[in-house]
């Protein structure tokens, strides 16, 4: 059984009218799962497991590293010899 078939049986066994109004296209299914879901948790809305998002910039992550190790620029230079063995000599100059 798929994702949708799985939220229609759990939302028809829940709250029979709220899968009328997603047959009518009233709401989408989603939206049904998550009212229906609130709901079942007692909480005021239910959001989707990609609402949260902890992504930071490779500028961020250059001065938390920076900060925390305080790594020379030689130290630098050899890590990136390390990550790209083969393409460093391009664009780094020993």
């Amino acid at each position: 059984m798929d994702k949708k078939t799985i939220k229609e049986a759990e939302i028809k066994r829940y709250n029979p009218t709220l899968l009328a109004k997603v047959k009518s296209g009233q709401i989408t299914l989603q939206e049904a799962y998550n009212i229906m879901m609130s709901d079942i948790m007692g909480v005021k809305e239910m959001k989707g497991r990609g609402s949260k998002s902890n992504k930071t910039s490779f500028k961020t992550e250059f001065d938390i590293v920076q900060k925390r190790y305080k790594p020379s620029l030689e130290e630098w230079i050899e890590r990136l010899k390390d990550q790209f063995p083969y393409t460093y000599t391009k664009h780094i100059k020993d």
